[in-house]
């Protein structure tokens, strides 16, 4: 028993398909890579997640009334947005890499959160309505970060550094998380 011409077309349809799917989703995830890499380059912040543990530790130590507004920046996949929002905070986040963005829009869409996040860069932003920023970012971009949030923030802010201190400021507080610690600052 062999294969009818009828069979034969429908395995070459099959094998057409699947490597047109083949090459459609190695080519968005080549775009995505691309994207990330030129991000990266662009603005020198690479995406790390943060690890939720540590999130949850640095909230446990603030204390600000519920519906306070907290800005992300940076904020990559949202974590600490939506963990403050379980928390009875707003969140408005900041992230420029396209994958971390999309990751955290759709986990927006299905979670029903009413967190803000846009895909901009932050410091053509002001950021005066916060009582709370969140920042994992790196060195060299710290120093400008600094003198952004001195001048955009109001009196009584918080500020929550992971991993870099703002070079000329005094934390109030450090907290020791691993991998990084948290540095904690009040306008």
């Amino acid at each position: 028993m062999g294969y009818g011409l009828q069979d034969m077309d429908t395995l070459i349809i099959l094998l057409i398909t699947t490597l047109a799917v083949i090459f459609i989703s190695g080519s968005i995830v080549l775009l995505f890579a691309l994207w990330s890499i030129h991000t990266i380059i662009k603005i020198k912040v690479p995406w790390v997640k943060t690890p939720l543990e540590n999130i949850v530790k640095v909230f446990s130590e603030i204390n600000l009334p519920e519906n306070s507004l907290m800005y992300d920046l940076g904020c990559g996949d949202g974590r600490s947005m939506f963990f403050a929002e379980k928390q009875g905070y707003r969140g408005k986040g900041y992230e420029l890499s396209l994958y971390p963005f999309l990751k955290c829009l759709i986990k927006k869409i299905f979670t029903g959160s009413k967190i803000e996040i846009k895909r901009k860069n932050f410091f053509d932003e002001n950021l005066k309505d916060a009582d709370l920023v969140f920042v994992f970012l790196v060195d060299a971009v710290m120093e400008k970060l600094g003198n952004k949030l001195n001048k955009d923030l109001k009196s009584g802010a918080i500020i929550v550094s992971y991993g870099f201190e703002i070079p000329g400021w005094k934390p109030e507080k450090i907290l020791n998380t691993n991998p990084s610690k948290f540095y904690l600052y009040k306008i």
